[in-house]
This record gives C-alpha cells, sequence and structure tokens, in this order.
C-alpha cells in the first residue's frame, strides 16, 4: 500500500505540475499587467451570409461553417440594422457587425498573443460551451484539482508514516501555510 500511495503521490504531482505552472504564469500576468506585452492583433474583414436571416444563430452558425469563425457564441444583440455578435475562445474573439438589409457581416478578429491567451484560459470555467477545447480545458481542470486532493492525502499520510522526515514535513507545512495566508491577506490588501 505504502509503494501504491507514494506513486500516485509523485504521478500526480508530476503530471498536473504543468497546470500548477500555468494557472501561476496566467496570475503573474492577472497582477502585473505592465510587464508583459499583451497587446493583440486585430484585423477586420467583409463576408456575406448566404441568406439574410434575424437568428444570431443562424449568423454565427453559417460564419462559422464557411468562414472559419471559431469559438463559443457569447453575446447576441439587437440593433437597428441586424445584430450584433461576439464570439471567442480563450485567445481569439470575433466581435460582428450583421446586417440584415445586405446580408453583410464585418468581423472584427483580435487575436492574442501566447501569454495573453494562458491568460485567458486562467478564467474559463465549465463544461457546457459550444467549442469542445473549451469543454477538455475543463474537464482537464478538473481533474487537476481532483489531483491535488489525492496530492494532499496521500502527502499527509506519507508524511505520518515516515517518522525520520516528519521534521522537515513539518517545517515545510507551516512554511507553506504562512506563505499562502501571507500571499491571501497581501493580494486583498493591494
Amino acid at each position: 500500500m505504502h509503494g501504491w500511495l507514494r506513486n500516485t503521490h509523485l504521478l500526480s504531482g508530476l503530471f498536473f505540475l504543468l497546470f500548477l505552472l500555468v494557472y501561476g504564469w496566467s496570475s503573474v500576468q492577472m497582477v502585473h499587467r505592465s510587464w508583459f506585452n499583451l497587446q493583440p492583433s486585430i484585423s477586420e474583414t467583409r463576408v456575406t451570409v448566404q441568406s439574410a436571416v434575424e437568428d444570431g444563430r443562424a449568423v454565427a452558425r453559417q460564419l462559422m461553417d464557411q468562414h472559419g469563425v471559431r469559438g463559443d457564441l457569447n453575446q447576441v444583440q439587437q440593433t437597428p440594422t441586424g445584430l450584433r455578435l461576439r464570439i471567442g475562445r480563450p485567445g481569439t474573439s470575433y466581435d460582428i457587425e450583421y446586417s440584415a438589409e445586405t446580408g453583410e457581416a464585418k468581423i472584427r478578429k483580435t487575436v492574442a498573443n501566447f501569454k495573453a491567451m494562458l491568460n485567458r484560459i486562467h478564467t474559463v470555467s465549465g463544461l457546457w460551451h459550444d467549442y469542445s477545447l473549451i469543454n477538455v480545458w475543463g474537464v482537464l481542470v478538473g481533474l487537476a484539482s481532483l489531483g491535488m486532493f489525492v496530492m494532499g492525502l496521500t502527502g499527509i499520510y506519507l508524511w505520518f508514516k515516515i517518522h525520520s522526515e516528519r521534521t522537515i514535513g513539518t517545517i515545510l507545512l507551516i512554511l507553506s501555510l504562512g506563505y499562502s495566508l501571507t500571499l491571501m491577506v497581501w493580494m486583498r490588501l493591494a
């Protein structure tokens, strides 16, 4: 049992280290935006939607199927001349102004660099998105959260079983708790 728990602890720590690094890096970016170049590139195009429709989902579906727009339909607003849509995925967003009279859609595409995309996936939540890669990311984040609990439980068990490492374990536990609480208080006050 001891060997199995030790291997579970080690493998879960190694597997989920990538997620912790991504969240840590994106947290630093959120707090210190001025340290990073997070300026997106912006481009605009005009396309014609095949038939003049009034439904935002139908317009979005045509743009996705025929013009390479990918992501979740986040927002639909009626305008006097047609619709305003926002379709997005981490790192890329499309602001679309659709004219029902002409059937023309003006697409403003904003593409963030890799660092800014990491920042955006930090805030993605849920598992019910139209864009399936966001759902995959949500499942992986859920597994990473579960893995952190597994690491904590197996770590506590291993800590109690190995008597020679209790002193260093106690010191590391106190230091990490003190660091975490200090950081949380500091972030709330800053």
